[in-house]
């Protein structure tokens, strides 16, 4: 099993960062994609990774995941064929569909229902896969009118391409464009623009192995993986959060770092081969490393 350690803090040098977590042995470093949330700012994504890449040699990046409510289709196949060339070939697109309400509203964007939300990911994985692998792209659907001549640069093989699903829809017309997905157990937690915790507590682990096998009937050779909140330590927040989420499977992923790593790699019995760490602090790195890469 492999782990992806996700960079959320504006707060922190992106080069220091991606260094420390190449050093400690995460295989792949990502970055999230928001303006801001209620509770903190976000870094740029593409600014960000260029970074990263920059500063690193051996660990894989990733987008965890581009926000298709932010993002023009046309510019994710643009700027992971570049980052690809940067990267010298580490680059994975992860694309999702977007969920938060206020960040879309708040920044002036439209923010779409559930239904449409879906539609709008279906069709812009079309034209991004199409567009990484063939270079151009001419669509008229119902979300979006492509006529895209040329985009690029081109490189010896394009980026994977990494979708994150979370309900039937996507999972039945987003998987089957992806190089690898992405469960996104704690969908229903977000549904309504908003990370509801009383939502998270009742997720349970019956219902990451439905998605997984709902993916396997669509796609049964693709590689999957998990995204999932964490937090690792003993500070005031991760306890509360802990308390508040206690005996529950995402209750899991919050705590002492040994309980924490522990839950984690027992995700591989659902037959998961990657998971995505996103912790509410940067503290948890330090910490989860000796217990999940062996480094630290």
């Amino acid at each position: 099993m492999e782990f992806v350690a996700n960079l959320m803090s504006v707060d922190v040098d992106p080069v220091a960062w991606a260094r420390d977590r190449e050093a400690e042995g995460w295989q792949v470093l990502g970055c999230a994609d928001h303006f801001f949330t209620d509770t903190r700012a976000y870094p740029h994504l593409w600014v960000t990774l260029t970074a990263m890449a920059t500063a690193t040699t051996t660990a894989r990046l990733t987008s965890c995941f581009a926000n298709n409510l932010l993002r023009s289709p046309v510019e994710l196949a643009q700027a992971a064929l570049q980052l690809q060339r940067v990267s010298d070939g580490r680059f994975e697109l992860g694309v999702g569909a977007g969920w938060s309400r206020d960040e879309i509203v708040g920044a002036g964007l439209h923010y779409p229902e559930p239904s449409e939300r879906a539609g709008r990911y279906a069709e812009s994985m079309a034209a991004v896969r199409a567009l990484l692998h063939e270079g151009r792209y001419v669509h008229e659907g119902r979300w979006y009118r492509f006529a895209v001549t040329a985009t690029g640069p081109r490189v010896p093989e394009p980026p994977p391409l990494v979708a994150s699903v979370g309900g039937p829809r996507t999972i039945r017309e987003v998987s089957p464009l992806a190089d690898r997905v992405e469960l996104k157990a704690i969908s229903a937690a977000t549904r309504n623009g908003a990370l509801d915790i009383a939502g998270l507590a009742a997720i349970d682990r019956d219902h990451v192995a439905r998605l997984a096998d709902a993916v396997r009937a669509v796609r049964p050779d693709v590689p999957l993986s998990l995204f999932v909140l964490c937090s690792a330590g003993t500070d005031a927040r991760t306890a509360a959060i802990s308390r508040a989420l206690s005996g529950s499977f995402i209750g899991g992923f919050f705590g002492e770092p040994a309980q924490v790593a522990e839950h984690v790699r027992s995700l591989a019995e659902l037959g998961l081969d990657r998971v995505q760490l996103s912790p509410f602090s940067d503290d948890a790195w330090p910490l989860l490393a000796p217990l999940l890469t062996g480094n630290g």
